[in-house]
């Protein structure tokens, strides 16, 4: 599903007028009208019992505010429209929606002063809901006067707030408060989902999010220049790879996992099992001599290969021949898990994947092996995993910096280096050289544990191995991850670990023929 910014919304909203001729007082009776109906639906007998209260700003966003109020009213709710307004002042479209309102006999109070808003605090504290409609998009800069104060007023409100197109006070674009911020229970977003609306901080606001149809051409909100993306299951989330009633193993894509060092051979393991759960036929892991008899115990199905070692226990360069040979009969390397960071592992990892011409999933120590992002212009067909902090590490950047534009620091990652980029967290993104992203929808806060990422890392490598292209295999794996985490921690919740995860993938899969 395309996801807009800010501006990109302003843009289909002006060319669905300009290029289309469907005037904007139409969009706005649509959003009223499909708004209103959804409200009931949320609510259904309920809201006739309600005290409903309606905020509604100066601009066109107040004025669908007014063409719910009309709607609602029709339909016999008691309701009440506060017109929270600086200096009297509307758009001309919310003017003639005020107009009608007003004529229909529906009580309005003017907010344009802390005094007037003073007298109503109470009235308002009685409403058992309050449908915010107070900014739109458009909003930019920090919040001040007497919208600053009634936002802050209703951002302690405790009963059922419904929010229109975007919570109040919410930058559409970044995701950030514009210093106060409505925290909504039902956000109503209208045409496509804006990009303040799916990414952190900006969820949290939000509650639980329904997207209306109000009548834009379809043709815009499918319109290709829209880079940005929410991975959701639907029409656009990747198929899972389909089998031949005659398929073997070695059918079913070989995965060879280089990963593992003293005190890190759980990464090793999560990986290998990971990359089996998703249906890659034959894994072999690359593994410290020393460590070979401890993986042996701890994998049944898992190939082990015992390969040379340095001082401290992790793969040295004597292994590159023998690592080299093992690619070239398979479909897809996965590189980093608790690999070490001893100097010759990590020289070992930079001659990997400028000699490897099969794909490579590089994570954790992988990444980390890089030293320098320049080397990655060398590689061909490689997807880098990094959470926050390596990705940091990497760009030489603090990780606040990285967490606060997240899709911005991916897409051009992508860009320049050629690679595709899986930046975990929550919320994951996924970000191609074209310069496509694809926002995760699935996972929660309980998969913040140690190991996720390697589960994530052999998912992925096992469907790339499986024939998937490196960003529908991206997708998909990180799509189906987040599921696994859902379906893991409605049994554990906050006492899910990793290998919960790889239990849970045959439900996931199960999950997307649903």
């Amino acid at each position: 599903m395309k996801v807009v910014t800010g501006f990109e919304m302003e843009e289909i909203d002006k060319r669905t007028t300009e290029e289309y001729g469907i005037p904007s007082i139409i969009l706005m009776e649509n959003a009223g009208l499909r708004c209103s109906e959804k409200i009931i639906e949320l609510f259904q007998d309920s809201i006739f019992n309600k005290r409903v209260a309606i905020f509604s700003g100066p601009g066109n966003n107040g004025g669908d505010g007014l063409v719910i109020a009309r709607h609602l009213f029709n339909q016999g709710v008691r309701l009440r429209v506060f017109l929270v307004i600086p200096k009297d002042k509307v758009s001309e479209l919310t003017s003639i929606q005020l107009n009608i309102v007003e004529k229909l006999g529906i009580p309005v109070t003017r907010l344009s002063s802390s005094k007037e808003l003073d007298r109503v605090r109470s009235d308002i504290l009685a409403s058992d809901l309050i449908i915010d409609a107070i900014l739109g998009t458009g909003t930019k800069g920090t919040l001040k006067g007497i919208i600053k104060e009634v936002i802050d007023f209703l951002a302690t409100y405790k009963p059922p707030i419904v929010s229109i197109d975007i919570p109040s006070g919410l930058d559409a674009t970044t995701g950030f408060p514009l210093g106060t911020c409505i925290l909504a229970t039902h956000t109503l977003t209208l045409g496509l989902p804006k990009l303040g609306l799916v990414i952190y901080p900006g969820k949290h606001f939000v509650g639980r999010l329904t997207l209306l149809d109000i009548g834009f051409p379809r043709s815009l909100l499918d319109d290709k220049r829209i880079s940005t993306n929410l991975l959701i299951k639907d029409k656009e989330l990747p198929p899972f790879p389909n089998r031949l009633p005659d398929v073997h193993k070695g059918g079913c894509g070989r995965v060879v996992v280089i990963a593992g060092s003293i005190g890190f051979t759980g990464a090793a393991a999560l990986t290998s099992d990971a990359s089996l759960r998703i249906g890659a036929g034959l894994v072999t892991l690359c593994i410290p001599r020393s460590l070979n008899s401890i993986m042996e115990m701890k994998l049944q199905e898992v190939i082990t290969k015992p390969l040379p070692e340095t001082s401290d226990i992790s793969l040295n360069m004597q292994a590159y021949e023998e690592i080299m040979e093992l690619s070239s009969g398979c479909d897809c390397l996965a590189i980093g898990p608790g690999l070490g960071r001893n100097p010759e592992t990590q020289e070992l990892v930079r001659k990997l994947i400028q000699e490897v011409d099969k794909p490579i999933v590089l994570d954790a120590d992988g990444i980390n092996a890089l030293q320098c992002p320049k080397i990655l212009l060398a590689t061909k067909n490689v997807v880098i995993t990094p959470h926050p902090g390596e990705m940091a590490r990497l760009l030489k950047k603090g990780t606040d910096e990285i967490q606060k534009d997240r899709i911005g620091i991916s897409r051009e990652f992508a860009k320049d280096y050629k690679v595709v980029v899986v930046l975990k967290g929550a919320g994951t993104v996924i970000a191609d050289p074209k310069g496509d992203v694809y926002i995760n929808s699935t996972g929660n806060p309980s998969m913040a544990t140690a190991g996720t990422g390697d589960v994530l890392t052999g998912m992925l490598a096992g469907l790339i191995a499986q024939g998937m292209d490196v960003i529908s295999a991206s997708c998909l794996s990180v799509y189906l991850h987040g599921v696994c985490g859902d379906l893991a921690a409605e049994k554990k919740g906050v006492s899910l670990i990793a290998s919960d995860l790889i239990s849970e993938i045959p439900g996931a899969i199960n999950s997307l023929s649903l």
